[in-house]
């Protein structure tokens, strides 16, 4: 036995229920089936790692995965003996959604600045202000701003007065702002591809949060009711800063749910989801992130309607 993969495949055999790559690796040792050589101290994530890649990218896998985290076997789904639950596989197209592909919308810093710390009610009245003053640019990296403030959409899922609310799992790679933080929003950052001939003036931002909103709820673009998805429509954007206290311009984009949709934990690692009442305020404010929190302050002043 000389890889990771044939040692997971046979600790599912003799478990015959799903496994997280840590269990299977102590099932693996107390077995003493982990030979010297795949000794060390990174064993788990390496063993994580490997599974993950082979589900993702392999056609014929032995594994799949039962829910985020957890590995069973193909080979086991046609067993009686086997508990359906073992047997119902947790579908995710990408473990992490890519919010960052340049070139990245900016703009120029001293441009936003003659607003000062007011809302910016109107995105398309901006945009077409700071055209005008040769203020928007494309960047090839996040970090090499230039004087620029890179531009997110920050995408709240409505049902009239109610916006849905999770907690951020791990598959996402903005992982260090909100990861393990309540949230309202799915961000992305605007990139030169989002902008098309339907973008109607806003450089993309339609597109940018429709895409994140599909892909992190895992929606079809046409529902299966038949019914073609609204637009997510830009509220208003407002000056932030991430946790690197790198400040970047944040649009607020509104999106009415179908009447059908209800979320679920199973939609690639959404966690702990909820309905928030805007009307109600938290109870425990300090556990949302902070674009959530600058959100919810701007709210008082610009309402969802």
């Amino acid at each position: 036995m000389d890889s990771y993969l044939e040692i997971a495949q046979r600790v599912l055999r003799a478990s015959r229920r799903p496994m997280t790559a840590a269990g299977i690796l102590d099932a693996a040792y107390a077995a003493a089936i982990v030979p010297k050589h795949l000794h060390g101290k990174t064993q788990v994530k390496t063993l994580g790692a490997r599974l993950s890649e082979d589900v993702l990218h392999s056609q014929y896998s032995a594994f799949f995965r039962t829910e985020p985290g957890y590995f069973f076997l193909n080979e086991l789904v046609s067993d009686p003996t086997i508990p359906s639950k073992y047997k119902e596989k947790f579908e995710a197209r990408r473990r992490i959604r890519d919010l960052h592909i340049a070139p990245f919308l900016a703009v120029d810093a001293d441009f936003v600045a003659k607003y000062g710390n007011t809302l910016l009610p109107d995105w398309h009245d901006f945009v077409r202000k700071a055209e005008s003053c040769n203020a928007l640019h494309y960047l090839q990296s996040r970090k090499e701003t230039k004087g620029a403030l890179v531009v997110w959409t920050f995408s709240v899922v409505r049902r009239g007065t109610e916006v849905l609310s999770y907690r951020t799992g791990r598959y996402r790679s903005d992982a260090d702002t909100f990861a393990n933080k309540r949230t309202i929003g799915f961000p992305g950052v605007v990139s030169f591809f989002d902008c098309t001939l339907f973008s109607d003036g806003d450089y993309g931002a339609k597109e940018n949060a429709l895409g994140a909103i599909l892909s992190d709820l895992d929606i079809s673009a046409v529902a299966v009711h038949g019914e073609k998805l609204s637009d997510p429509e830009p509220r208003f954007a407002m000056r932030v800063r991430r946790d690197d206290e790198q400040e970047v311009l944040l649009i607020v984009m509104d999106w009415t749910c179908p009447a059908w949709f209800e979320p679920t934990t199973r939609r690639l690692s959404l966690n702990d989801p909820r309905w928030l009442d805007l009307r109600v305020p938290p109870n425990d404010i300090d556990d949302f992130e902070p674009w959530t929190k600058a959100t919810l302050d701007a709210l008082d002043e610009v309402c969802l309607r």
